[in-house]
């Protein structure tokens, strides 16, 4: 009988000690979800062969994502998502003088594209406000 009682007890133990595993597991892939996203603000745009617009720089200052762009950029497109926008979107902003800008909010992802005057939509670009704020 006492062996009996004995594994009863291991296998209780693993299975506490399993459930605590499998808890901590969820804690550690929640708060990963939850924390904000620190990605380096170097800025790059890859865009189509095609493409004779390109995004130079992007900077965040007062609360506004400053875009400046060479070649014939036509509008730009910010986003909170990357599905990439249809050519006739509502997110489509003109571009002056190479120079575009739009307010974003504090600890937010997002995403730009800009269209040449040939209608040829970029890849999409990413930028985090969280560090220049």
């Amino acid at each position: 009988m006492k062996k009996k009682k004995s594994n009863e007890n291991n296998s209780s133990a693993f299975i506490i000690a399993a459930g605590v595993v499998i808890l901590l597991v969820f804690a550690v892939v929640i708060s990963i979800n939850l924390l904000p996203n620190y990605e380096s603000n170097s800025y790059f745009v890859k865009v189509d062969k095609e493409m004779s617009a390109k995004i130079e720089s992007l900077n965040i200052e007062d609360g506004k994502l400053l875009i400046t762009t060479s070649g014939d950029p036509i509008e730009y497109c910010v986003k909170s998502t990357r599905t990439e926008p249809t050519a006739n979107a509502l997110c489509w902003n003109k571009v002056e003088d190479n120079k575009a800008n739009i307010s974003v909010f504090q600890h937010k992802k997002y995403y730009i594209w800009i269209k040449d005057e040939k209608g040829n939509i970029s890849n999409y670009l990413s930028v985090n406000s969280n560090d220049n704020e």
